[in-house]
């Protein structure tokens, strides 16, 4: 069991330094996230109890969109493709009218994420925003981590002993993430194999062998010698089997988002939805080859990016028991979200960066709060993950 640190709970947090500068762009963000049919935005009592001390028709209003759930106040489902209380401008009518200070804690957090953990507050940026995506991958530099000062009203915890083990992993996988003489796809290896040997031998153990291992030029001569081309029999199921998984990140909304830039977009996630439930994606390995492939291999910071800041912001190695599983679904979600991306836009003769953009936010709207996706592609992945890496990458160096 945890044990409370003593004081006056002061403690110490933890995030990325591209946290620092944020701003979210509101009318002008090309899919205001509060035109996505398919969230529900729920209603903190405090912010509920604000509400109900308005007198005014805003007041009424907002009383009127607000529903009890199982004993859960949210707002109602967003039946016309936004929230009941966005103004045609794209400003929220409560921001607007009355300020930030009437914000339930979810808008006013959202895309900022804050999670507790190991003993330290960690704050993290959504991937499902767009605008995330451009301040947090976009940049050359990498991404670095730093610790800042928390005080707690509640007492802060220490980290359990498997909680600081489980630390030390996620530390050196942003080590390999960050090793910038392999490539994407020897880094993807390299941290698939050390996952794999953690169930072998003692944490400690594993750490010292494969941080003294990456360096030695016989590991990377290793790595390279590892088959650049598959079966193509074998690669069309692994793409088949893609296919389906992506299909279940490609579940267009209810109702297509109004009044958005990219509304056009969600009529394409539909569309490839469709194909893939009835498994006529067959298309898919040779869209990723002719769009996914040179992207990635022109833009290689921007993966290396998502490998890092999905290693420290998701759940994949908080809540796992087995370390071999968990990094299967972490892989299969960072190559679903190629193959979702390369299924969106199988039309194009090449990838923009916008087009890359809105194909890693859309999927990140639908799995980033579904940790059921993550393990169906733990089950699918585990079975031979090094196989189902090595085919789906393909020419991604």
């Amino acid at each position: 069991m945890q044990q409370a640190l003593s004081g006056k709970h002061h403690g110490t947090g933890l995030k990325s330094d591209s946290v620092d500068g944020f701003q979210c762009t509101m009318g002008n963000c090309e899919d205001n996230c509060c035109r996505n049919t398919s969230w529900r935005i729920t209603v903190d009592k405090d912010t509920y109890e604000k509400y109900k001390t308005l007198d005014t028709k805003l007041g009424e209003h907002i009383m009127n969109c607000i529903e009890d759930r199982d004993g859960t106040l949210t707002f109602k489902e967003f039946g016309h493709g936004h929230c009941p209380l966005l103004a045609e401008s794209g400003l929220c009518t409560i921001h607007r009218d009355l300020g930030p200070d009437f914000l339930c804690k979810t808008c006013t957090s959202y895309p900022r994420v804050w999670h507790i953990w190991g003993g330290k507050s960690e704050y993290w940026l959504s991937l499902s925003c767009p605008d995330v995506i451009r301040w947090v991958l976009y940049r050359k530099k990498r991404i670095n981590y730093t610790n800042f000062p928390v005080v707690s009203a509640e007492p802060i915890l220490e980290a359990t002993p498997l909680e600081d083990e489980k630390i030390r992993v996620r530390e050196m996988l942003i080590k390999i993430a960050q090793f910038r003489k392999f490539s994407l796809k020897e880094k993807t290896i390299y941290m698939g194999l050390f996952m794999r040997s953690l169930s072998k031998a003692p944490v400690a153990e594993v750490i010292d062998i494969y941080q003294s291992n990456i360096r030695k030029p016989e590991t990377l001569s290793q790595l390279q010698s590892m088959p650049s081309v598959v079966d193509p029999i074998f690669r069309a199921e692994i793409f088949a089997i893609l296919a389906k998984a992506a299909q279940i990140a490609a579940r267009p909304p209810k109702v297509v988002p109004t009044g958005i830039k990219n509304s056009e977009y969600y009529l394409q996630i539909g569309r490839f939805n469709r194909e893939a439930q009835a498994e006529e994606a067959d298309y898919l390995s040779d869209s990723f080859d002719r769009l996914i492939v040179p992207y990635v291999n022109a833009n290689p910071h921007i993966f290396e990016n998502y490998l890092v800041y999905t290693i420290i912001s998701s759940q994949f190695l908080k809540e796992t028991e087995d370390y071999a599983t968990a990094y299967s679904g972490f892989a299969g979600i960072f190559i679903t979200m190629l193959v979702y991306t390369a299924g969106i836009f199988k039309d194009n003769q090449t990838l923009t960066h916008d087009e890359m953009i809105i194909g890693m936010y859309l999927y990140h709207r639908t799995i980033s709060h579904n940790q059921k996706f993550s393990n169906q592609l733990s089950s699918i992945f585990n079975n031979n993950l090094l196989g189902m890496l090595l085919g789906a990458l393909g020419g991604i160096k």
